[in-house]
């Protein structure tokens, strides 16, 4: 099988256009009355047929095979192509326009374009204007296409490559256009009986009108007006058929009023060539159904519902190795057989009538299409597919019903559940795809998860919770129901004893070579040795442990045994002993209520201390917010704090109501033992239940007051207090008041808009980050570059794969997990808050922030340093007296600065108080104001300036500018607060702005400590090693912030990527992703026609050397058993 090496980017000449047309186009339309193609029309059967029946004049094929052939159109007068527009303008407005050649060649282009006079022929130049898109002005006259193209041709091509193009420029005047294929605009038939026309169709029509109505006026001798309207009508058609949303004109439309879609348009977006058709494409051999749990299949198996089986085929090879075989497997099983197909590819369909016919035929070459059997192996995928292994390979399990069933411990890594959802199934079709999917796919080889390292395939809900229940030291049980238990989950083994404890039982399930010491949720020590249970209780926490020593130590298959051992016997425990939950476990006594409003009224009196500290100007402000930023935070801290102490109080009352077990009491009551164990709830759900439901919260602070300054008609204008900015002191079980159910219904609004809205943005970080770093493959020294073999990385994680801890293999596509490892947890970042709904979050960092870092913006929105002070200076007053010298002072901070539109004068006030609070006199100010504004009237503490022009704007932008009069400090730092370490107890400084070059210069400063979270400030005065660390912080601290667990080595990926070229790049189309090489690559990521046009003008080849273009021509991808070949010696 042939393979393409490269692609090569052009523009076609006239000659060239003709040379590879079928036909000349002529007559504006398509079918004649009884439905034939007209010839020389727009569906000429040299162009290709879409008709069953009709055989194509070019090849002789039909429909099925035809793949399509250009034909053209000679148009009577040149037209500009637009999209070829600037480039025209730069080389009518560099080259003269007389013999062609660049004005001065050994002049910058500013100087070049500024010429008057040609050094070569002594033409006087003029002044070329350019009005989009395709008009061209010189000396008030309009240059006609045919001028244009005269002109371009006597540019030579020396001069060309000098001016960086490297094509015939008079070819961008187009004297022939080439008309797309058939196939490529196909017309489809109504039910009327209709032909209804692709929109290509439609504007090749107009195209063609225009072009004989213009041919006939010459010919007729029309006025030179006439002809030019027509000319320019002509020139509009074109564009609009190559770009029919070209600025500057008005796009073409249907009857109707919809939008015409013309080529450009059929590329570019979500649903253009590139993207829907070439980087994704429709499969055969796959189906899609509803999912449902099953606990009695392993984690690697499916079970696919017999409709679908017989569906979907797979071809076997008949050889002389397993001719028998099929014979014998033909006879035994023909239901199972669709069709044979023969070594000339004739089908013939398997019927009880042809069987032993069809066995005595059979011989080597031919193909048996079989249907799915248990032990097929398939692909399983649910989309969105986020990270790998939102695919995995799972063994066939054909069952009655409709809907695919899997072990619910296969949920976390598909993020999925059963209120509806639908997965894929693909199943390969030949033995090297089987063979990757079943080597590479299999579930139990993806239990670690390639983010961090940590078991995701685990056990879940009940599973953990019957776990949790079966170690509890109280549990005994009989043999009998001992050996039931196990023998769910496949244990044969003999039980000697009568009765068993429940961490004997257990300890059936575990490997006998595991070891291990662990404390649970609750701090208890659990032990196990040589695959026995010691001590403690085994809850998730333990359960994720046990599940990774098994498979770092015992291997993956070990690991799956475990885990669907612990699942079956843990759901055969549950469903013999039962275990429930009543709202009756939520009840709690009076006397937990009145602890609980007791904190409640100390948070209230809190939060009043707190309002009244605000009013008094008491408060001290946060490092980069305002007082009342500040006051809201700390409000929002206080009311979190109430709910969460309230934990204890639930915990504490709710024990009261034991669970029965085996007949054995354990003395927990089942939500708290639920919430405990990790199978299901948490504290938060508890408290809001039966405690009070907590702050509520919209857009991750306390509802705003509104207009009337009060949010409901319940309360005073301008209460801040807890009841009036939506605390809900309520619990669910007691029932919310009708102000509190509007808060909380506010707060579940913002949960919702939330899910619906923050999706698509990180989405498309997600897609920006994957495009970036697609090409980063491990190399075989361990080193990762990219497809044009740049060196991002010398040594990936130090030559470990981080999910497993062994060798990472070579061409491991690095780039896409630390992607997708990012991605995903950023989509989590968002999708949070739908389960938590209204309830307030204390992180301040959050996805815009993550957005900020990998975008690399030049300045974050809030910069903010943490400046560490040398030994002698870390005390309160020194600290202080250092604060207080690098906080800027503007003038606005130190005086009054009025506008007085009628006198065109500016009014500066000066605050004495004010002033000595700064250490600084009104004579320092005024010298400062002095070398802004040398002439100026001052009468006492007042100082008038008065405006060079009487403009409203230039009063504004003198304003604006004696506002932000630097006066004193370090420029850029708003603001300085001191933070005292508890622990340590020293004094460091936090500010609000960032001006790292500035405050390195102070013998003060501990420069070795110091940061900034502004990672392009830390480039330009630490350099490129200091800001990929930035990066890598940077993003931690995020994500730390979210409780995301994140392995460092994507971390560090990411930020070599952005940083290996000595330079911090943006992850997207004007950073990594814009300076790729590969035309294709960029194309299909955004700005498609842009990419395409720049790369005929550089005459650009794509050599395919990365992933995305090879996936855009169908071939295989340079990583993985891509990246590799076989070879076998031959006797």
């Amino acid at each position: 099988m042939m393979s393409i090496e490269s692609i090569e980017f052009s523009v076609f000449s006239p000659e060239e256009i003709r040379n590879m047309s079928a036909a000349k186009i002529t007559v504006p339309d398509t079918y004649d009355e009884d439905g034939y193609p007209i010839q020389n029309g727009l569906a000429d059967q040299r162009l290709g047929v879409i008709d069953p029946g009709l055989k194509c004049r070019t090849c002789g094929n039909r429909m099925k095979d035809c793949p399509g052939h250009f034909g053209h159109v000679e148009l009577v007068r040149p037209v500009i192509h637009a999209g070829f527009g600037k480039l025209i303008y730069h080389l009518l407005k560099g080259t003269c326009r007389k013999c062609g050649r660049i004005i001065n060649e050994k002049n910058t282009v500013k100087k070049i374009y500024a010429a008057k006079k040609c050094p070569y022929c002594d033409e006087e130049q003029q002044k070329i204007k350019f009005i989009k898109p395709t008009t061209f002005m010189e000396d008030k006259r309009k240059l006609l296409p045919n001028e244009v193209r005269e002109r371009l041709e006597r540019v030579t091509d020396a001069d060309l490559r000098q001016m960086g193009a490297h094509l015939r420029p008079e070819n961008l005047v187009l004297t022939a256009l080439i008309v797309a294929p058939v196939t490529v605009r196909p017309s489809i038939t109504l039910e009327t009986g209709e032909r209804s026309e692709d929109d290509l169709t439609h504007k090749l029509v107009d195209i063609l009108r225009i072009n004989q109505r213009l041919e006939e006026n010459i010919n007729a001798g029309a006025p030179q007006l006439i002809i030019e309207d027509l000319w320019e009508l002509l020139q509009y058609h074109v564009t609009t058929y190559f770009d029919n949303e070209t600025t500057g004109i008005p796009p073409a439309r249907h009857r109707s009023g919809r939008q015409l879609k013309t080529l450009f348009q059929r590329l570019k977006g979500k649903e253009g060539r590139f993207r829907y058709n070439l980087s994704g494409k429709r499969v055969n051999f796959s189906a899609r159904t509803v999912i449902s749990p099953d606990p009695c299949l392993s984690i690697n198996q499916i079970g696919v519902p017999q409709d679908i089986a017989n569906e979907l085929t797979l071809p076997v090879s008949v050889t002389a190795w397993n001719l028998e075989k099929m014979k014998e497997f033909i006879r035994l099983h023909p239901d199972k057989i669709n069709y044979i197909i023969r070594a000339d590819n004739r089908r013939k369909k398997l019927t009880a009538a042809n069987t032993d016919e069809v066995v005595e035929e059979l011989s080597p070459g031919y193909r048996i299409e079989r249907t799915m059997m248990d032990g097929d192996r398939v692909i399983f995928n649910r989309q969105p597919s986020l990270h790998r292994i939102s695919m995995m390979c799972h063994t066939v399990k054909v069952l009655p019903g409709k809907t695919f069933r899997f072990n619910i411990c296969d949920c976390p890594p598909y993020g999925a559940d059963f209120d509806g959802d639908e997965m894929n199934i693909h199943f390969p079709q030949n033995e090297e795809a089987q063979a990757e999917a079943e080597t590479l796919m299999q579930v139990q080889d993806q239990i670690l998860s390639p983010r961090h390292g940590q078991p995701i395939i685990q056990l879940e809900l009940d599973q953990i919770t019957g776990i949790y229940l079966l170690t509890q030291p109280e549990v005994i049980i009989q043999k009998d129901d001992a050996c039931d238990i196990l023998s769910a989950a496949g244990i044969v083994k003999a039980v000697g004893k009568k009765k068993l404890t429940g961490r004997e039982t257990y300890s059936y399930l575990l490997p006998e070579k595991l070891d291990l010491e662990a404390k649970n949720n609750q701090g208890e020590q659990v032990v196990i040795k040589n695959g026995v249970l010691k001590e403690g209780t085994v809850d998730n926490k333990v359960g994720r442990k046990i599940i990774k020593k098994i498979f770092s130590e015992l291997g993956a298959d070990a690991a799956r045994e475990y885990i669907d051992g612990a699942s079956k016997a843990s759901t055969r425990f549950m469903t013999k002993y039962g275990f429930t939950l009543g709202l009756d476990e939520y009840d709690i006594p009076d006397a937990a209520r009145k602890e609980i409003n007791g904190l409640y009224e100390q948070g209230r009196k809190e939060l009043n201390e707190l309002i009244q500290d605000l009013a008094k100007g008491k408060l001290k402000q946060l490092p980069g917010k305002t007082t009342r930023e500040t006051f809201e935070e700390k409000a929002m801290t206080l009311l979190e704090n109430v709910r969460r102490l309230t934990w204890g109080i639930v915990k504490k009352h709710l024990n009261a109501t034991p669970v029965n077990i085996a007949g054995h009491p354990i003395n927990q009551n089942s939500a708290i033992l639920m919430a405990d164990s990790g199978g299901k709830g948490r504290p938060t759900n508890v408290v809001q239940m039966c405690g009070l439901v907590g702050q509520q919260a919209v857009r991750g602070k306390r509802p705003a007051s509104g207009y009337r300054k009060r949010l409901l008609p319940h309360f005073r204008q301008m209460d801040l207090g807890d009841e009036a900015r939506g605390f809900v002191h309520n619990n669910y079980m007691g029932g919310l008041n009708p102000f509190e159910y509007f808060f909380h219904a506010a707060g579940g609004r913002d949960a919702v808009v939330d899910k619906g809205v923050n999706p698509a943005k990180t989405g498309y970080m997600q897609r920006r980050l994957v495009n970036a770093l697609l090409d980063l493959v491990v190399d075989k020294d361990n080193s990762v570059r990219d497809a044009d073999g740049n060196l991002v990385q010398t040594c990936y994680n130090n030559g470990l794969d981080p999910c497993d801890n062994k060798p990472v293999a070579y061409g491991e596509p690095v780039g896409v997990v630390a992607a997708q490892s990012v991605g995903e947890p950023g989509t989590q970042m968002t999708l949070r808050t739908f389960h938590y709904a209204g309830i307030a979050s204390l992180a301040q960092l959050g996805f815009t922030r993550l957005v900020e870092i990998v975008d690399a913006r030049k300045t974050p929105k809030n910069p903010v340093m943490e400046i560490h002070l040398k030994n002698n200076y870390r005390d309160w007053d020194s600290a202080a007296k250092i604060a207080a010298s690098i906080e800027e002072v503007t003038l606005e901070k130190v005086a009054r600065i009025d506008e007085n539109f009628d006198k065109k004068v500016v009014v500066i006030e000066f605050n004495k108080t004010k002033l000595r609070e700064r250490g600084l006199t009104e004579h320092q100010v005024e010298e400062h104001i002095k070398q802004v504004h040398p002439q100026y009237n001052k009468d006492g503490a007042t100082i008038t300036i008065r405006s060079k022009k009487d403009t409203l704007k230039n009063i504004r932008q003198m304003t604006t500018k004696l506002r932000e009069l630097h006066l004193k400090g370090i420029q850029g730092i708003r603001k300085a607060i001191l933070v005292k370490d508890p622990e340590t107890k020293e004094v460091s400084i936090a500010t609000d702005g960032s001006n790292l070059e500035a405050v390195f210069k102070m013998d003060e400063v501990d420069a070795s400590q110091t940061s900034t979270n502004d990672v392009m400030e830390v480039a330009r005065t630490l350099g490129i090693q200091a800001a990929r660390n930035s990066i890598i912080l940077e993003i931690k601290k995020v994500l730390d912030a979210q409780d995301l667990n994140v392995d460092p080595a994507h971390l560090t990926l990411i930020a070599d990527a952005m940083t290996f070229n000595g330079l911090v790049q943006s992850v997207g189309r004007h950073g990594l992703i814009g300076s790729k090489k590969s035309i294709l690559a960029r194309a299909s990521f955004e700005e498609t026609s842009k990419h395409l046009i720049n790369a005929c003008i550089e005459n650009a080849t794509d050599n395919l050397n990365g992933m995305a273009e090879n996936i855009i021509v169908g071939q295989t991808i340079p990583c993985g058993t891509g990246k590799v070949y076989l070879t076998m010696k031959l006797d």
